[in-house]
């Protein structure tokens, strides 16, 4: 195993690989017909091509020295991951998506004026959009 893919990685990549192939595999027995391989199989294919591109990149890439640990920031995306949980029944799961991954993304080293708000912003419209489409349930938002 090399250092640049560490070996709980690629536990987790083989156990996602192995669920992923286990679905398949079961969605495959059942029946081959078209509305049931319709979401698995595009899964399982991207799956698989995700896991392809993350091997490749480990072991294209140079090992490098691991970066220090940063206790706080991790605690304080934690708070406001908890923050973000309380928000969604009572703000609405629209502004409550847009304010954490704005938040987030600042946290993160985002240093523009206007791409983190532009990127909240189109991923809380995709996601509030496409929950929607999905659940038959009505979610409580504010501006969408």
């Amino acid at each position: 195993m090399s250092a640049r893919l560490s070996a709980s990685h690629a536990a987790f990549l083989g156990i996602v690989l192995a669920i992923t192939g286990f679905i398949l595999w079961s969605a495959l027995s059942a029946s081959t017909s078209l509305n049931n391989l319709i979401v698995v199989a595009p899964a399982a294919l991207l799956l698989g091509v995700l896991a392809l591109c993350i091997v490749v990149a480990a072991l294209r890439s140079p090992d490098a020295d691991p970066a220090p640990a940063g206790a706080l920031g991790d605690l304080l995306l934690l708070a406001g991951f908890g923050i973000f949980c309380y928000a969604l029944t009572h703000v609405g799961f629209d502004v409550a998506t847009f304010v954490f991954v704005w938040a987030g993304i600042v946290m993160s080293g985002g240093r523009s004026l206007w791409v983190p708000p532009l990127y909240a912003a189109i991923f809380s419209l995709a996601l509030v959009k496409g929950f929607g489409s999905l659940f038959p349930y009505p979610m409580l938002t504010l501006v969408l």
